[in-house]
């Protein structure tokens, strides 16, 4: 059968899996390693992943799709931007650093983007694709894309879709970027900090390493009835949800599509943001459907084969 290996590259792991033409959404033979080992570079590292990838799975792909953090020129794969969690990382050419181990066609988007291609030719947002679909992806931190008609939004700089810099309120109602409200890291740094000090004014965003508790842990505590985390949880949320109301008015989008581990929390993260769009939208778009990812673990790898089959060179 004809397959695309799929690469999913994150801050902390870059993640594989095969997915062949006759079954687009699954991704089977998985695999991860880290991306920034002590003494190797993402760019090593993502050969490395390619090389085992082969090797253990005995796979002969047709061609390869990465997905990647940063702004990348796609499909042709150019990191011509990106933030503080990968280091040297902007002027990387992934497409090239892919050929230097097979020379096999290849396409290359934000991590992002390639989530919601894949969710809107196969996926949540399969049912929208003649309308305008809003994806947002709360992870390590958050990521978005737009498509209409049936295509992702684009642009002159490649960032259309980038709601990091979102304007949101907490659960208290004061104002931040979303990516410091609502990506994981945040909510358990919101955690630490309103535990310790429940008086603070700001949260300092904090890599997974620097957190007294990762996400998880704070999740098991909401779960055991721990009220402060599931005042900040749901009330970060609801406040998130109030900010993309008005992206709901203001573009009148057909759907809302949510990904990311955060988003495997559940109700309490998905029950606050639908209820604020209800509450905020304008009238004649508080019906807009709100999805949720319907496999979020291989979602990214699945969609970067998608992009591939109709994009790599």
């Amino acid at each position: 059968m004809t397959s695309t290996l799929a690469l999913d590259v994150g801050a902390t792991k870059i993640g594989w899996g095969f997915v062949t033409d006759e079954d687009p959404t699954q991704a089977v033979a998985l695999g991860k390693i880290p991306t920034q080992p002590a003494g190797a570079s993402p760019q090593e590292q993502i050969k490395k992943t390619i090389q085992l990838a082969l090797e253990e799975s005995g796979i002969a792909p047709a061609r390869i799709g990465i997905g990647s953090p940063g702004v990348i020129q796609a499909p042709e794969g150019l990191v011509t931007y990106n933030g503080d969690t990968i280091k040297n990382w902007a002027g990387t050419n992934l497409r090239e650093v892919a050929k230097e181990v097979v020379d096999l066609p290849c396409a290359v988007h934000n991590d992002v983007r390639v989530w919601a291609y894949g969710e809107l030719m196969l996926g949540a947002a399969r049912d929208f694709r003649s309308g305008r679909v809003l994806y947002l992806s709360l992870g390590t931190g958050v990521g978005g894309a737009v498509s209409d008609n049936g295509s992702l939004l684009s642009g002159p700089t490649g960032s259309a879709g980038e709601f990091s810099e979102l304007l949101c309120a907490d659960f208290r109602g004061c104002a931040d970027r979303a990516e410091n409200i609502m990506s994981g890291n945040s909510l358990a740094a919101y955690y630490e900090e309103f535990s310790a000090n429940p008086a603070s004014e700001r949260v300092q965003w904090k890599q997974r390493d620097q957190l007294a508790l990762p996400l998880e842990k704070v999740v098991e505590r909401m779960n055991q009835g721990d009220e402060l985390a599931s005042r900040i949880i749901r009330g970060n949320s609801y406040g998130l949800g109030r900010a993309v109301a008005g992206l709901v008015s203001g573009l009148d989008l057909d759907a809302v599509v949510l990904g990311g581990g955060v988003c495997q929390i559940g109700a309490a993260v998905e029950e606050p943001f639908r209820q604020a769009i209800e509450d905020f939208a304008l009238k004649p778009n508080r019906s807009v459907a709100v999805r949720v990812t319907e496999s979020p673990a291989t979602a990214p790898l699945v969609g970067a084969a998608a992009f591939a089959r109709d994009n790599a060179f």
